[in-house]
């Protein structure tokens, strides 16, 4: 017995060992801590797998463009994924212009290491919601019509267009409001004669009613309707017709010809006006843009709630442009053209104001057939003393067309410029009245070429490239879209339009009928499909 208790007690005092006795604890905890990684490691690539799948089929069947199930396309994909077994549940919320599907999943995945912890099975869950639907989107719609878009291009523009029309714009809509502006543009932008009414151009005339801007205004984006437009003359740079009554190709167009849309959510009409779209005129993208981008900004609102009075906007836009912070409000410019910016022209401004130096007999009839002509070649002190051109033919001679009175006498009148340059063309002005005093000696050289040229220009190519680069950086500092298409537009134009898009993927340099397929994309873009959770 002394002997057993002495090797026991000769044990219990041996401390070799305890290095050994550690180490396999701390190699058992190593394994323990391994395996748990290589679970959870097998646990997160499944779930993931799940929720990517779950994102995907989510996506897809929210997606308004496809005419299937949407149940049946969530199935389809997990199926196809082989996670069928995975789907919990899925429900799908649609009304006229909208549709959310959700759907929830989960597997459950026998671990390897981690039972030996008491945990037999890791569950992984997965949950998707996916919604497609049109919010209250406001859409300036700002399209080439210079000349260049003659034949094909402005038929595929046309076609374009109202396929844009008819994808971003649900009527009858239970979810929010779409509304798009027209912008037509060539060498001016053109308000036509309703819309005129409710933004304030000068009094100039009333021929015609386009506006002109100073370079500061494209620095940003409001056309406040209750200031002043400078009102562009009402004129015509080519014509030569020395008998018209009206000329027939003014800059600016008049009536509605061409004229601008506001905030519309009328499908036939949009379309309707689209379809009336004629090609001609210079290239002025820059006051296309200005007008666009004026039309999403808070400070038109005045103008488009008036327009909602008179019927002329449906009451449920009567607020807009809705302000640029309002989280529940999208605006977007979508801007094409086919050229580069050209040179803008107005009268010059002695041309433009003011009484001119020609004098009408009307002859007291409303028919302006029988109107006579003078021109005033010399302008004497009093008013007794000057001479006048008789422009009517007579049997004397040339030389007795001078006379000291014009034609007509008392009954003549002196023509204010509006008049005369809304009847003839600068050229014809020139032709008609000045040549025969010219070559006579009456007139020099110098006066008439002024009126042969009485436009001038007051915006060049490169001035209006800077111009519309102000405004479009203006549009993107508050927020809105900028969709830039160039239409087999040369280099100038494509460099403009890629300078003015939001990004280089909101820029499309497309030919032929790619046109229709780009607005249908940014019309699916508009109808933006995203995953909300």
């Amino acid at each position: 017995m002394s002997s057993t208790s002495a090797i026991i007690k000769s044990f219990s005092k041996q401390e070799d060992g305890n290095v050994t006795i550690f180490s396999v604890f701390m190699l058992v905890l190593i394994l323990t801590i391994t395996g748990a990684s290589v679970d959870i490691m097998r646990f997160e690539a499944t779930r993931a797998k799940m929720q990517g799948t779950l994102d995907r089929a989510v996506l897809a069947a929210a997606d308004l463009d496809q005419e299937q199930d949407p149940v049946a396309v969530v199935n389809d994909y997990m199926a196809k994924a082989g996670l069928e077994d995975v789907l919990s549940d899925v429900q799908v919320d649609q009304g006229m212009n909208y549709r959310t599907v959700t759907a929830t999943g989960s597997v459950d995945l026998d671990t390897i290491f981690l039972h030996m912890s008491g945990f037999d099975t890791l569950t992984a869950p997965g949950h998707a919601v996916a919604e497609e639907k049109i919010s209250n989107v406001e859409i300036s719609m700002v399209l080439d019509i210079s000349g260049s878009m003659g034949g094909s291009r402005i038929e595929n523009m046309r076609d374009a267009a109202k396929e844009f029309v008819d994808t971003v714009i649900q009527e009858n809509s239970d979810s929010g409001l779409t509304t798009i502006s027209l912008v037509p543009y060539n060498a001016t932008v053109n308000l036509g004669s309703t819309l005129s009414n409710y933004w304030t151009l000068s009094g100039l005339h009333s021929y015609s009613n386009c506006g002109t801007f100073p370079a500061t205004a494209f620095d940003s984006t409001a056309i406040d309707p209750s200031v002043e437009i400078e009102r562009l003359g009402h004129f015509d740079r080519y014509s030569t017709n020395e008998s018209s009554s009206a000329i027939s190709s003014p800059w600016c167009k008049t009536g509605d010809q061409g004229a601008m849309m506001v905030h519309s959510s009328n499908k036939t009409t949009l379309k309707s006006h689209i379809d009336s779209l004629s090609a001609g005129g210079n290239t002025a993208i820059d006051l296309g843009m200005k007008w666009g981008v004026a039309l999403l900004d808070p400070a038109t609102q005045p103008a488009v709630a008036a327009m909602a009075v008179d019927d002329l906007v449906v009451d449920e836009a009567a607020d807009r442009p809705a302000t640029f912070d309002d989280p529940e409000a999208i605006k977007f410019v979508v801007v094409m053209t086919d050229g580069e910016n050209t040179t803008q022209y107005d009268l010059k401004s002695h041309r433009k104001y003011g009484l001119s130096d020609i004098w009408i007999d009307d002859r007291g009839t409303s028919s302006t057939s029988d109107d006579r002509f003078s021109l005033r070649v010399q302008n004497h002190s009093g008013t007794n003393n000057d001479v006048y051109f008789w422009h009517r033919e007579r049997n004397d001679s040339w030389n007795d067309r001078y006379r000291s009175t014009p034609d007509g006498g008392s009954n003549a009148r002196q023509m204010t410029n509006v008049e005369l340059f809304a009847r003839f063309g600068t050229k014809a002005v020139a032709k008609k009245m000045y040549t025969k005093p010219y070559y006579d000696g009456w007139v020099s050289q110098n006066t008439y070429y002024d009126v042969y040229y009485a436009s001038e220009a007051i915006v060049n190519g490169s001035a209006a490239d800077e111009r519309l680069a102000d405004i479009c950086h203006a549009a993107k500092e508050e927020g809105i879209v900028v969709f830039a298409i160039g239409f087999e537009a040369p280099e100038g134009g494509q460099t403009a339009m890629k300078n003015c898009a939001s990004s280089l993927s909101h820029y499309f340099d497309v030919e032929g009928v790619e046109i229709t397929e780009t607005f249908h994309a940014i019309a699916r873009q508009i109808n933006s499909l995203r995953l909300i959770q």
